[in-house]
C-alpha cells in the first residue's frame, strides 16, 4: 500500500467541519485534530460560506441537513466563491458530505451540487482518512 492509501495523514490539513449537532462537531473535531489537522468548526451552511469565503481549506466535512442553509446549498455557493476566486480546477476545496441517510437520488443531488465524496454516520475514522488522502 502507497502512503496516499493508508490511514497515516500524508500531510496536516487544514479542515472545515460543519454540522448542526455539537455533538457531532466535539467528536469530528476530536478525530481529525489527534490525526494532525487543523480544524475549524460551524453549525450551519450559511456559516460555512462565510467562513470559507474569508479562508482556505483543504477540505470541508459538510452535513447534508441542517437549518439556515442546507449542505447542498452551501456547496453550490463554496463552488461559486472558488469561480470567485478564479481557483483552478487542482486547487479545488475537497468536500465530503456527511449524511445519515443516502439514497440513490440523494447522490446525484450531491454531485450536481459539487460535492466530491460521501460518507454514512456515523463515520468511521479509518475511512474518513482514506478520503481525505485521495
Amino acid at each position: 500500500m502507497n502512503e496516499n492509501q493508508s490511514n497515516t495523514p500524508i500531510r496536516p490539513l487544514k479542515i472545515l467541519v460543519v454540522d448542526d449537532n455539537a455533538h457531532n462537531l466535539r467528536l469530528m473535531s476530536a478525530a481529525l485534530s489527534c490525526l494532525g489537522h487543523q480544524v475549524d468548526l460551524v453549525e450551519d451552511g450559511a456559516a460555512a460560506v462565510i467562513k470559507f469565503t474569508d479562508n482556505q481549506y483543504d477540505a470541508i466535512l459538510m452535513d447534508i441537513m441542517m437549518p439556515v442553509m442546507d449542505g447542498i446549498m452551501a456547496t453550490r455557493e463554496i463552488r461559486k466563491v472558488e469561480v470567485d476566486r478564479q481557483t483552478g480546477a487542482n486547487n479545488r476545496v475537497k468536500i465530503i458530505a456527511i449524511t445519515a441517510n443516502i439514497f440513490d437520488d440523494d447522490r446525484v443531488k450531491l454531485f450536481e451540487a459539487g460535492m466530491d465524496y460521501y460518507m454514512n454516520k456515523p463515520f468511521e475514522i479509518g475511512e474518513l482518512q482514506k478520503l481525505l488522502n485521495l
